[in-house]
């Protein structure tokens, strides 16, 4: 009896050094946790992160434009990769003097897609007469695995070279002769690069792209990337590469229905394709006091109606912002697919 007496406490002395430990395990733990900096982010901080797509505060966006880098990053493959959500525009630097607008860009890989195939490129100049001169180019990229972001990047950053190296405006060539001839840069670009992929596996890229000298831009496009004009009223540029473009033009289908229409997304002429002729449209428009130039891809236009871009942009001063709620609300309505807008702004 007594010996049963002595050693009935052992069992309760074990388990209470076991949890004992347990505690101190415990507290190391949580101690550890609360020192990390995820941890001591502020809840604050989170909720501005989660609400950023859906705020079009001045303060946010001034923030973005200042800290965001331009359409695509490069790993160490030198690769490009593109960024869910990119917002630029031209800091004075980067800017010749005399130049007589605004321009800010900005795409966003949407709600759909895990890539962002789409690209844009932004650079100004002064030309041997001392003008500023502006190129503003906007692609979307077609194909399969990785190929329509490919595409895209070539299609811009070949543009980008030309015009570094062959600015337009000289004695012998006039803006839509350089125009035509940076396209069919970018095309030999996109094609050069097709020998490397799979035949089932090619790429391509729609391509709209503006030359602003004086109060005058000369666009040129290829594909269904729009170019727009909005002030008092809106004016589309640019006529759709398109099959359902043809069917509102023969009158077999409206443009309303075009936008619902199963075969929407059929275009018949893109950068990338090898064919003795390539369909390229070229425009020239005067650009007014006021006059806001935009350029996008169709998961803006597919998305927000005419309408709707005249209302958003009559809404805000300030192109930036409407650049960023022209996205936003194409992501309210979908949102299925990239979605990339550049806006030249002319000087009041």
């Amino acid at each position: 009896m007594d010996l049963k007496i002595l050693l009935l406490p052992v069992p309760f002395i074990v388990i209470i050094i076991a949890f004992a430990m347990m505690i101190v395990i415990l507290g190391i733990v949580f101690w550890r946790k609360s020192t990390s900096p995820i941890s001591k982010q502020p809840k604050s901080a989170k909720k501005d992160e989660t609400n950023a797509e859906e705020t079009v505060s001045n303060a946010h966006k001034q923030e973005l434009i200042k800290t965001q880098p331009s359409g695509t990053f490069k790993t160490s493959s030198s690769e490009p990769v593109p960024l869910a959500n990119t917002v630029r525009t031209l800091l004075p630097d980067e800017r010749p003097a005399g130049v007589k607008w605004q321009v800010v860009g900005q795409t966003d890989v949407g709600l759909k897609r895990e890539l962002n195939e789409d690209n844009f490129e932004m650079i100004e100049t002064t030309l041997p007469d001392t003008r500023p001169c502006g190129l503003y180019v906007v692609a979307d990229g077609m194909g399969g695995h990785e190929g329509g972001e490919i595409a895209s990047h070539l299609t811009v950053t070949s543009i980008k070279q030309y015009f570094s190296e062959c600015p337009p405006l000289s004695e012998t060539t006039t803006f839509k002769e350089w125009l035509e001839k940076a396209v069919s840069v970018a095309n030999e670009t996109v094609v050069a690069q097709q020998d490397n992929r799979d035949h089932h596996d090619k790429m391509g890229s729609t391509v709209v792209m503006a030359v602003v000298v004086d109060q005058q831009a000369h666009i040129s496009h290829v594909g269904d990337s729009r170019a727009y004009i909005l002030n008092n009223t809106i004016k589309r540029i640019t006529v759709d590469h398109s099959l359902v473009e043809r069917l509102i033009e023969i009158g077999q289908i409206t443009a309303e229905e075009a936008r619902t229409h199963p075969q929407r997304n059929v275009i018949y002429s893109t950068i990338g394709v090898n064919k003795p002729r390539m369909d390229i449209g070229f425009y020239q428009v005067d650009l007014q006091p006021g006059d806001r130039l935009l350029l996008c891809s169709d998961g803006l236009s597919g998305l927000v109606d005419d309408e709707d871009l005249l209302k958003l942009s009559q809404s805000y001063a300030d192109p930036a912002v409407v650049c960023q709620v022209m996205i936003e609300s194409a992501k309210r309505a979908g949102g299925y697919d990239n979605i990339t807008a550049v806006i030249v702004q002319m000087d009041k």
